[in-house]
């Protein structure tokens, strides 16, 4: 037992060095303008290299966080730790001009493990959403000349989770993810002009969030043979009001003058923003002891969605995914390529951003690969995805994403001792 809460108090002293970097997560997409920002799914790299499916999957050897019912899967005298960091690159376009941008970040730090054959416990950091924009809208007015309209944003907000997962019977498991949701989104909005005669303005307004938010979800596992199951899962977060603090400040400078004078200053008006429901479903099934595949479908109330008790006109999103694994024989420890696991996914849905009447969409097509460390089950893992979200009609513009995912694994006993090879 001892050993047991040695590795988790290493987790969490590795969490609070880690929670410093996440928080400077910095992005350069102008659709993270809007709502909380750009949305960070909860994948580890299973999930993404597999289109980013996960509510029916579940393994002794992963920590699933998109479904909490799999918890219950690792198994009772072993633990599982991951780490996951990703690089985002953006190629963005208009009918005008193109530009390119990129952030690297922590991804999720994930801790699974039992504490009866049971019960299984997840623990972990992840982002929920990113924010980084500069968007610059130039005006030319006759009387005045031009007038340059300049918007600015940074932060995201990150959650540490910790969940638990019951087998209630033969098959079937229930778990919950309780989420603390921190983090602040800053924003900066200005007026300026070349003209002598035009006074400038400034609103900078800062958000700051902590609260918990839970999440649900259930799985059923049907053997249907050696090697072959099917797994069925449901997940569900109920609409949640998170607390927020707000300091804003609005500031301008008259013709002739050469500081800005602040007409209007808030320091932590206290309000809430309401996250909307989330449902989704899945299966996966494994087909034999090297090939296993599943389906995923998701959707969430974005319609829903306040800040300070006003609507945000975003759009309800959904999304669905296929994905593959291939396992040429991971039960093998002679040969390393017989033991290379590979995977593909499939991803297509629906954002919640409505600009200029028109819905934006986003696909992914993403590939995977797990490499083996020695002879054991942990793994270096590699995944790789293509993307596009947007279009350049109606003064819009087209983001193509190119994803990279670098993720760690290690599978341990707690209670067998050590083979060495």
């Amino acid at each position: 037992m001892n050993r047991r809460f040695r590795y988790i108090l290493s987790f969490f002293a590795l969490t609070l060095l880690i929670l410093p970097a996440a928080a400077q997560t910095r992005i350069t997409s102008p659709y993270s303008r809007f709502g909380v920002g750009e949305l960070m799914f909860n994948q580890n790299f299973r999930n993404m290299g597999m289109g980013g499916i996960g509510i029916g999957f579940r393994s002794n050897l992963s920590v699933n966080q998109l479904n909490p019912a799999s918890y219950s899967a690792v198994d009772s005298t072993s633990f599982v730790f991951e780490a996951t960091a990703f690089s985002h690159f953006y190629q963005q376009q208009t009918t005008a001009q193109s530009q390119i941008g990129n952030y690297t970040s922590l991804g999720n730090l994930s801790f699974g493990f039992p504490v009866k054959r049971w019960w299984g416990v997840g623990l972990g950091l992840k982002p929920f959403s990113n924010v980084g924009y500069k968007v610059l809208n130039s005006v030319v007015d006759e009387q005045i000349g031009t007038i340059n309209y300049l918007y600015e944003g940074a932060g995201g907000i990150n959650q540490v989770f910790i969940g638990n997962s019951f087998k209630l019977f033969k098959g079937f498991s229930v778990g919950v993810n309780a989420s603390y949701l921190f983090g602040s989104i800053d924003r900066h909005a200005s007026v300026s002009s070349d003209s002598t005669g035009f006074f400038l303005a400034n609103q900078i307004k800062s958000n700051q969030v902590s609260d918990w938010h839970f999440g649900f979800g259930a799985q059923y596992e049907m053997k249907l043979a050696e090697n072959r199951n099917l797994t069925f899962g449901v997940i569900y977060g109920p609409a949640t009001s998170i607390n927020i603090k707000q300091t804003e400040t609005i500031q301008r400078m008259l013709p002739g003058f050469t500081n800005y004078d602040t007409i209007s200053f808030y320091e932590g008006e206290k309000g809430s923003l309401n996250l909307p429901a989330y449902y989704g479903a899945g299966v996966f099934g494994r087909f034999n002891s090297q090939w296993a595949g599943g389906f995923d479908f998701q959707m969430q109330n974005w319609e829903e969605y306040k800040i300070f008790d006003t609507p945000g006109n975003l759009n309800n999103t959904y999304q669905f995914a296929f994905g593959l694994q291939h396992n040429p024989n991971i039960q093998t420890f002679s040969n390393l390529f017989s033991r290379l696991e590979y995977r593909a996914g499939f991803r297509y849905g629906q954002t919640y951003l409505n600009l200029n009447d028109q819905a934006i969409n986003e696909f992914g097509i993403s590939f995977g690969i797990g490499i083996p460390i020695r002879r054991t089950y942990n793994g270096l893992n590699i995944g790789f995805e293509f993307g596009q979200r947007g279009n350049t009609e109606n003064d819009l513009i087209k983001e193509n994403l190119y994803r990279i995912n670098i993720g760690v694994n290690i599978y341990e006993r707690w209670f067998m001792r050590r083979r060495f090879f």
